[in-house]
């Protein structure tokens, strides 16, 4: 990420304000479980996101040409037929992935029982290299000495010893580097991870947090009839993203270019365990998606967005920026719709999807990166957004934020 000369200077009431006329202003009860009672004490210090970088498996798959090969794996036409339509349905143009899942080689080893452990060898094999150089691009010229954390997220594969330290040992991290694995958080597991590096960094204050995300869908590919296979087969991808977490005095002049969170949250919602479930059998690990998932989103998303806001003294016309998971057209479409938000609120997200596919808690990282790319740096105040996602659970996931652009 670059980051010009021109600072800027997070005002700190922007950024500490809450107060109880603003939370019960805003018509949240107290006993609402979003009311946290009396503000604490405010901070003397913010976490910052201070670079990020992406990356995705060098092959690239066509959409299209991906449901004719799947659809021809079965001997019913109006099978073929309805693979197709799921296929043109997910707004996907393209995906990488780290392997094919669709060779002849990959079909016979799918088609064998007991095949988990194989497939998390896969996982580590491709995984490593991906990890590796995207955390590499997102260190930059920062002294590997400066990391005091790791923070490793993947509901794709799990092997320990794992990519974790096959990064530490990579990029020269120290060995007494704090090491955190998060597994099976979903499509959420980056904010969750983003707290874990929050919460560290403003305990340490001279070092910094290294945050990696990578999911390899791949590995896990089965192909049958079963509807939320197909479902699956066509909207999970692979990718990896990579951020270096550090924390800075409130007030402090910071880079153009730089992510101040101001707050995360986690939500569990109410009846929704089935949402979204995650699992592992002999072949690898599991998805499975309710139809009432996006139900579910509708019902619940606004009121724990508003509730966050509500404690940071604001309103939804306060956010410049929405962040949300690019998980599938209903995903988007659901949270857009529960928000008010108007279609270019979510144009980022849908651009993630159709080019990318969802990657899972990679996802969001690919819609920061591309926020950023796309936020003014020719002055002004810092500008607030809202990134959020969801779990299995089913829990929003998200944090509020400010881009700080060039000096005012």
């Amino acid at each position: 990420m670059n980051t010009p000369d021109q600072q800027t200077v997070l005002p700190q009431q922007d950024l500490l304000e809450t107060t109880e006329s603003a939370t019960h202003g805003a018509g949240i009860p107290a006993d609402s479980p979003l009311w946290l009672g009396a503000p604490p004490a405010p901070p003397t210090s913010v976490a910052v996101i201070e670079s990020l970088a992406t990356g995705s498996p060098a092959r690239t798959y066509d959409q299209t040409e991906s449901a004719d090969r799947v659809a021809a794996r079965f001997d019913d036409p109006q099978q073929a037929e309805r693979i197709r339509r799921v296929y043109a349905k997910t707004r996907v143009a393209e995906r990488h992935l780290a392997i094919d899942p669709l060779t002849p080689e990959f079909a016979e080893f799918s088609a064998r029982p007991d095949t988990v452990r194989e497939r998390m060898d896969l996982f580590y094999e491709h995984a490593a290299p991906l990890a590796i150089e995207t955390a590499r691009r997102a260190l930059g010229d920062l002294d590997p000495a400066d990391v005091g954390q790791l923070v490793f997220v993947t509901s794709t594969g799990f092997l320990a010893p794992g990519v974790d330290v096959a990064v530490i040992r990579a990029l020269g991290l120290a060995p007494g580097t704090s090491r955190v694995v998060i597994n099976f958080m979903g499509c959420a597991a980056a904010m969750n991870a983003l707290r874990v590096s929050t919460d560290y960094v403003r305990a340490h204050p001279d070092r910094k947090s290294l945050m990696i995300c990578l999911e390899l869908s791949s590995v896990n590919a089965v192909f049958s009839g079963d509807p939320n296979d197909v479902v699956i087969s066509s909207l999970f991808a692979d990718g990896c993203g990579a951020a270096v977490i550090g924390a800075s005095e409130v007030g402090h002049p910071l880079p153009a270019g730089r992510i101040v969170v101001r707050d995360t949250f986690s939500h569990l919602l109410d009846a929704a365990e089935d949402g979204i479930v995650l699992g592992v059998n002999a072949n690898g690990i599991t998805c499975e998606l309710a139809e009432s998932l996006p139900q579910y989103i509708v019902n619940g998303v606004a009121p724990v967005v508003d509730g966050v806001l509500a404690r940071n003294g604001i309103d939804r016309d306060t956010i410049a920026h929405w962040a949300i998971h690019p998980g599938g057209p209903k995903i988007i479409e659901s949270a857009a719709t529960a928000l008010g938000l108007p279609d270019e609120a979510s144009r980022l997200s849908w651009d993630v999807l159709a080019e990318h596919g969802n990657m899972l808690s990679v996802s969001l990282l690919f819609v920061l990166e591309r926020l950023l790319a796309n936020v003014g740096r020719d002055g002004g105040a810092p500008s607030t957004g809202m990134a959020f996602s969801f779990a299995p659970g089913v829990t929003v996931e998200g944090f509020l934020f400010d881009v700080v652009t060039s000096g005012e």
